[in-house]
């Protein structure tokens, strides 16, 4: 089985398909992985009778990250690509080491991987969307990333039913993804543009999304001489995809900016400015150190970032005493949703 970032591997390497034999993870030939995958969740329908006109939106959530954890981050997966740049070049393991700590680090004070119910994504849609305004179809996955390679043909399965049911009602379809959702989502779109184009979604939204690596992944990357440019260039717009927006956060690891989407939303930039004030409160008070280290810690951290995309941003900052909450969701996703 693949890890995550073996899997994460495959979907970068999809455009060189031209270079090197492409596994069947992004390919549009069945996957051999699909014979002995779990049978599908109920297929997903459209009313006939009602609805007709409303925009249909496609929801596909991220991993379970209370089964999965951090462990399938490893060293190996990060040496493939880098071979795969630049052959010859070895990666500092320590470095890494030092890095995956830190990650470790925030897993355990933030309980950042406690699980999500499986409808996470679509409930906050009908949370922020206007009641009967539009008509919510989950995609259902094991959220596993080690079976993403079974979970693509059954994703995009779905995505070619509620397409052709939508159409045939005169109804636009858009798609939003969270976290690995998002690499599930745009493998299972490229496979849909070569083997049956008239599936297209009039828009993308990816909140998230480890397309593309970024923070100190990325550096990994950089420091073994492979650019970021050769990394975007793996990470193509599906063509059978309208506009598409992309949501993420300097501090959310697992996200970064994708040059191939038509709009990149950084959702932490604000926080430098509370961060100088926390870091310029400790220095005139040192008694405030132990708080100021927790507040820089939490603005920063993977669970702060990866789930603000669905529940905001809402922070106590005890150092300054002050609250401070920023919207994402509604504004950034609702809004999108709803413009012509």
């Amino acid at each position: 089985m693949t890890s995550l970032l073996s899997a994460l591997l495959l979907t970068f390497f999809a455009a060189a398909a031209a270079a090197m034999p492409a596994p069947c993870f992004d390919t549009a030939a069945p996957c051999l992985a699909a014979q002995d995958a779990p049978a599908p969740a109920p297929e997903a329908s459209l009313p006939e009778a009602q609805g007709r006109g409303r925009p249909v939106v496609i929801s596909i959530v991220g991993v379970d990250f209370a089964e999965v954890g951090i462990g399938k981050l490893e060293l190996a997966y990060f040496k493939k690509i880098i071979q795969y740049f630049k052959p010859g070049k070895t990666v500092d393991a320590a470095l890494f080491d030092s890095r995956m700590a830190a990650v470790r680090e925030d897993e355990q004070l933030n309980e950042a991987y406690k699980r999500l119910p499986d409808d996470y994504l679509d409930a906050r849609l009908r949370e922020t969307l206007p009641p009967g305004g539009y008509e919510i179809v989950p995609v259902r996955w094991s959220r596993d990333p080690d079976e993403s390679e079974a979970a693509v043909p059954l994703v995009e399965a779905a995505i070619k039913r509620i397409c052709a049911s939508a159409k045939a009602q005169g109804r636009p379809v858009y798609l939003v993804a969270h976290s690995w959702g998002t690499v599930l989502a745009h493998t299972a779109l490229h496979r849909l543009a070569a083997a049956a184009p008239e599936a297209h979604v009039d828009k993308f939204i990816t909140l998230g999304s480890p397309l593309v690596p970024g923070h100190w992944w990325l550096q990994i990357f950089v420091d073994a001489q492979v650019g970021a440019g050769q990394l975007q260039q793996y990470v193509k717009k599906p063509a059978n995809a309208g506009y598409w927006l992309n949501l993420w956060a300097g501090n959310d690891f697992f996200s970064n900016e994708i040059g191939a989407a038509d709009r990149n939303l950084r959702q932490d930039g604000f926080t430098s400015e509370l961060e100088r004030r926390v870091k310029k409160a400790a220095e005139a008070d040192h008694s405030l150190r132990p708080a100021a280290l927790r507040d820089l810690f939490f603005l920063k951290s993977l669970k702060t970032w990866h789930f603000a995309y669905i529940y905001d941003f809402k922070i106590f900052l005890k150092t300054l005493r002050e609250n401070h909450e920023r919207a994402i969701f509604g504004p950034a996703v609702s809004a999108e949703l709803a413009r012509p």
